[in-house]
């Protein structure tokens, strides 16, 4: 590995402090180092750093370091999983769950040297909305395709098949489908099943399903699970890939939720299990 792209959450005051720290230390060991355009007034007095947008460094880099929690995680895997380029975290948030060091951990970067490393392969999502049998829509997601009302005070009746074949309908807040590696996140929030990543499975988990009798699905990974839905009133009901912008779906609209092409490469350096993981951080 030659030319690591560092990717920080600006928002965050932690990861502007320990971002000259964490140029200095790969500068010394011969890296090239790629930051992010909007970091250029950053006066971090390390010769030879590049300054390109984030489309353009995820192409050139072997390695993506990301300071920040998950949402910064989440951020950059799409660009990333586009260029089959493995992110490495480093915690500077909440829970980080993704990520694998600590900031007091970064000695344990040498073993990206000396190839003492794994790559953990995460399964993601692709959603394409279709229109009248025209997809208007489509994205991938490493976490969740959310489902969701737009109006706090009304009711999304859903409905959700899986190869064509009806499973269930319900009233409720929405519907979250889920990666193994989301299953963490709003899912386990909102009751759903914790799924260890290497089975590879599709969770599909009700939001404040207004039912007695509505539970949450764990599908095969080469279903295609479509979901209809509508909100009363005429309300607005979104979609969000991984937290992000929603896009508006109407009552007639199929949203088809299938195992995405592209995959999240995480590096693992300190051997953790899932399960080590899942007990200390959650």
């Amino acid at each position: 590995m030659k030319t690591f792209f560092i990717y920080p959450n600006t928002r965050k005051d932690d990861a502007h402090l320990l971002l000259p720290t964490l140029c200095a230390q790969l500068a010394r060991d011969g890296v090239r180092l790629v930051l992010p355009t909007q970091l250029r007034g950053a006066r971090l007095d390390i010769p030879g750093i590049e300054y390109l947008d984030t489309e353009q460094a995820v192409c050139v880099a072997d390695l993506a370091i990301v300071l920040g929690g998950d949402g910064t995680m989440l951020r950059l895997a799409r660009a990333a999983a586009r260029q089959a380029l493995p992110m490495l975290g480093i915690n500077v948030g909440h829970v980080g769950f993704m990520t694998e060091l600590e900031p007091d951990e970064l000695g344990e970067m040498e073993k990206l040297f000396d190839g003492s490393y794994t790559i953990d392969s995460r399964m993601m999502l692709h959603v394409a909305v279709r229109r009248g049998g025209r997809v208007v829509y489509e994205n991938d997601a490493l976490n969740d395709i959310v489902l969701a009302k737009g109006t706090a005070f009304r009711v999304v009746r859903v409905r959700i098949a899986a190869d064509e074949e009806a499973v269930t309908r319900f009233n409720g807040d929405g519907v979250i489908v889920a990666t193994p590696t989301g299953s963490t996140a709003y899912g386990l929030s909102a009751g759903g099943p914790v799924i260890e990543p290497s089975a590879e499975n599709l969770a599909v988990i009700p939001i404040c399903a207004h039912a007695l009798t509505a539970k949450s699905f764990v599908f095969a990974p080469t279903r295609r699970i479509t979901l209809v839905a509508a909100c009363e009133g005429g309300s607005e009901v979104f979609i969000s890939p991984d937290g992000g912008l929603g896009f508006a779906v109407r009552p007639d609209d199929r949203v088809e939720i299938t195992r995405s092409a592209l995959r999240t490469r995480l590096v693992r350096l300190k051997g953790n299990s899932f399960y080590g993981i899942l007990q200390r951080k959650l």
